[in-house]
């Protein structure tokens, strides 16, 4: 049954979302700071979420609640609450994680991750050097400022 779930879920992702993303500008830099409930797109503070979610250091890896990040790149995000499972999708690449899962899924590509995603106050945290790496974005981390950036140069958003 989970299986199937997951397939339908897919098919839905795939003919709702990532059909309607379209292409927002050409360079892209998103920056956030862990413990911080704001992100800077492009120089301009957003609120993460609405709920004030931070982004968090688990096992030297940062997590956060990637929808915003996710509908600033132009990508979709579609949640199974009955299997906790996370769907992201970005032109033609999709992403599938499930919560407290090490296993994660790239274009249907096993891949192990160094941290499962997790739900902390009812907020699914996932890591997001696999997410944005696995979207062709580059990732750095300061750790200084406990900065992450993540940048697209010149390709189209």
């Amino acid at each position: 049954m989970k299986k199937i779930i997951s397939i339908i879920l897919t098919l839905v992702f795939c003919t709702t979302f990532i059909s309607s993303c379209a292409a927002q500008q050409d360079d892209l830099t998103i920056t956030m700071q862990i413990g911080n409930p704001v992100m800077t797109v492009n120089g301009e503070e957003k609120a993460i979420d609405e709920q004030g979610t931070a982004p968090v250091i688990i096992n030297n890896r940062t997590l956060l609640p990637v929808r915003a990040i996710v509908e600033e790149i132009g990508g979709g995000v579609a949640w199974d609450e009955e299997t906790r499972t996370v769907l992201l999708g970005y032109k033609d690449d999709i992403i599938i994680l499930e919560a407290d899962n090490h296993t994660a899924y790239l274009n249907e590509s096993k891949r192990e991750l160094d941290v499962a995603p997790t739900v902390i106050n009812d907020r699914t945290m996932l890591p997001i050097r696999f997410i944005a790496n696995g979207f062709g974005f580059d990732v750095d981390w300061n750790d200084n400022t406990q900065t992450v950036t993540i940048t697209l140069k010149g390709e189209g958003v």
